[in-house]
């Protein structure tokens, strides 16, 4: 299994391209940046780490079509893979937190617009936009040839999802399918949709890749790591949702967590980890079931969940840093890729 990390969306371009080249080293396959809607620039804070290295992957995740055209998307991908000499990646979606910021309106057949959005990056640069694009949701009136691309490698498109009509769709149309942090006791299910679909693809395509976003808090500082899994937790399982969270919690634990889902917001905004109202030992059993979480002393735990991740029928996992990423980075490369190969 491949190994990917996601970067936070505040990282100077210049820290990027530090954090990249030393994971190149490393051997961690691809860097994504984070797409915020008030941050570095997804696409731009990744050219320096496109310009100093040659091996590794990079790019942005996730862009939705719903807010960038998805020529615009499909001209910023290009662009960056020929700065790349062919290593550009992107995840698209549907989209979250940028679609509500921007007060921007869903369309209402989300998974047919996403998979149109999805099919015009792919087409732009195979040379199928000569002809425009007439979809339902999105079209190109004018011919689009892209004359001045010279990489022999078209840059891999993802689709991001969580249900399963999305799973099945994207699998179906996309290059890879990211699966919005799924445990791996659950991730069969997930696969089943995946592969349903792509039984579906066209013999052109290439073999499908399979990723999932995971959040990575394991720290030198076990406390720490906790700590900042809690700070995090309002926005994993779809944002707590009960169906989700009822895989590890009890009925009234679930209750509670909901109920006290503002408390979860809170500890985030205030950067400190601490939900009030719910006793630690629950937040502490979602850190452990949705993230990986803890010390250097619970390692091997998480590399059999890694391998459980291979099993389940996954060819990557992309692990989410966040505070210290250079020492994430240094645990991950230097004690966990070692023992995945």
């Amino acid at each position: 299994m491949d190994v990917d990390i996601i970067l936070e969306p505040d990282l100077t371009p210049t820290q990027v391209a530090e954090l990249g080249r030393k994971a190149e080293r490393y051997g961690v396959r691809a860097v994504w940046s984070s797409n915020y809607f008030a941050h570095w620039d997804c696409f731009l804070s990744l050219v320096p780490l496109a310009q100093s290295t040659s091996k590794i992957l990079l790019g942005p995740l996730a862009v939705s079509p719903f807010e960038m055209h998805p020529l615009k998307i499909a001209n910023s991908l290009l662009s960056l893979n020929e700065m790349c000499d062919g290593r550009a990646v992107i995840a698209m979606g549907a989209g979250e937190g940028n679609i509500d910021a921007m007060r921007i309106e869903r369309p209402e057949k989300i998974v047919r617009a996403t998979r149109e959005g999805i099919e015009i990056v792919r087409m732009a640069g195979r040379g199928q936009l000569a002809q425009g694009f007439k979809g339902e949701d999105f079209g190109i009136n004018l011919p689009c040839t892209y004359p001045w691309l010279k990489s022999k490698q078209l840059p891999l498109v993802y689709g991001t999802a969580y249900r399963e009509q999305m799973l099945r769709m994207e699998a179906r149309v996309a290059d890879g399918v990211f699966i919005g942090c799924t445990p791996p006791e659950v991730m069969a299910a997930a696969m089943v949709q995946v592969n349903e679909g792509a039984a579906k693809r066209t013999t052109d395509m290439g073999a499908l890749h399979t990723n999932t976003f995971w959040a990575w808090h394991l720290k030198r500082d076990r406390a720490e790591g906790y700590r900042e899994s809690r700070r995090e937790l309002a926005w994993r399982a779809i944002k707590l949702q009960k169906e989700m969270i009822r895989q590890c919690l009890a009925e009234d634990e679930a209750e509670l967590v909901r109920a006290h889902y503002d408390k979860f917001v809170a500890a985030w905004f205030d950067r400190s980890g601490n939900i009030q109202g719910v006793p630690q030992e629950i937040p502490n059993r979602l850190c452990e079931y949705f993230t990986s979480t803890g010390g250097l002393e619970d390692l091997d735990r998480e590399i059999e969940r890694f391998r459980m991740f291979a099993r389940a029928g996954l060819t990557e996992v992309a692990l989410r840093l966040h505070d210290q990423p250079m020492e994430a980075l240094d645990i991950i490369g230097e004690l966990v890729l070692p023992k995945l190969r």
